[in-house]
């Protein structure tokens, strides 16, 4: 028996429900299905690897969600969440604020493909808590008492971009050499440079150039709980929300794929200097020829957790797949000031071996 699909016109309530019980079902992660937490029927999810890249055309068009799905804005830090109908969000994961308001309208681009969490939200906070208590420079009773506020699984957005380009060049670029000369009798040697015009092309081809989508999220962190699996990603489907939620993307795709050209420049840029084996560029002008582009919205799983330390909130951010985790912690300024002293205790002592 399957999972029968419901709404609720008057409630607003959307959602999956037990066939077993009629209690709502929620994605599970270690068993990759929909579980009843009521009377834990489980009902396989068939996803799909059958992902394709969209033609670069598509980035014009908006493709429209299913009505099952609604958009909350937290009124603190602007971030946008998108969620099943079923589901209530009242603290956003990003900020902790509480002044979340709900919206039924989902415009834009819907994902092409996610990769599942595949990692419980049990075992992402003893990860995040064994993590925690790992950090030395952090105050012993912060790491002694530390209470995970909320863990929440939000998908979060990236864009993929491929291109197969042709780089077109010209520019002139200098060469350093070291020559040898003589001054009363003493020998001396200085680096000069050789300039030289260049001109040429050369072709590449560029597959998934990642961009972050939104705003919200920390990039620093995202790119310190890296890597995720690309090969564990499936075609999106709307079942994976249940019980999670998907940060909206901020940035437009096409301002997404001017930063991924950017990328593919500077890569064409660094390999025309190395080409020519130079050292300096006086000035460079390179032309791009796509002869095809193509791209991919692709969903991340990360686990957000928040912690309260004297009135001051503070974000971990967890890989789903891995539990990989990075986050912010508060400092100790004792136990960095005692650091510092013992550093410059030591070097005073090294330092007085050496002169003895």
């Amino acid at each position: 028996m399957s999972s029968e699909y419901i709404s609720d016109k008057k409630s607003d309530t959307i959602g999956y429900k037990c066939p077993e019980c009629g209690a709502p079902m929620e994605y599970d992660p270690d068993t990759v299905s929909l579980r009843c937490n009521h009377c834990g029927s489980i009902q396989k999810i068939d996803l799909s690897d059958d992902v394709r890249e969209r033609d670069f055309s598509e980035l014009f068009e908006t493709h429209e969600w299913r009505g099952d799905i609604k958009t909350v804005q937290c009124q603190n830090c602007g971030a946008r969440e998108v969620l099943r109908g079923s589901e209530i969000s009242t603290t956003c994961p990003f900020c902790g604020s509480n002044s979340v308001l709900e919206s039924y309208e989902v415009d834009g681009i819907k994902p092409d493909t996610a990769i599942p969490f595949k990692i419980s939200e049990k075992r992402a906070r003893l990860k995040c808590l064994a993590w925690i208590k790992a950090r030395f420079f952090s105050p012993s009773k912060f790491k002694k008492d530390a209470k995970i506020n909320s863990v929440k699984g939000c998908y979060c957005p990236v864009w993929t971009f491929d291109c197969d380009t042709v780089a077109t060049y010209s520019g002139r670029l200098g060469r350093h050499y070291t020559e040898t000369y003589t001054v009363n009798g003493k020998t001396y040697t200085r680096t000069k440079v050789k300039y030289f015009d260049v001109s040429g092309s050369m072709d590449k081809v560029f597959d998934d150039i990642y961009i972050k989508g939104s705003d919200v999220v920390n990039d620093n962190y995202l790119q310190k709980i890296q890597p995720f699996d690309m090969h564990e990603y499936v075609k999106y489907d709307d079942k994976l929300l249940a019980g999670f939620s998907a940060n909206h993307y901020t940035l437009d795709p096409l301002d997404a794929w001017k930063q991924a050209e950017n990328r593919v420049r500077q890569n064409f840029q660094q390999s025309i200097v190395s080409r020519h084996n130079a050292d300096e560029v006086v000035y460079l002008h390179i032309t791009l020829t796509h002869r095809s582009r193509s791209f991919k919205y692709l969903m991340l799983p990360v686990y957000i957790s928040a912690v309260n330390y004297n009135n001051k909130l503070y974000n971990q951010y967890i890989n789903g797949v891995s539990g990989k985790v990075r986050g912010s912690v508060p400092k100790s300024p004792v136990k960095i000031g005692l650091t510092v002293l013992l550093g410059i205790a030591l070097l005073a002592g090294l330092f007085l071996l050496i002169t003895m």
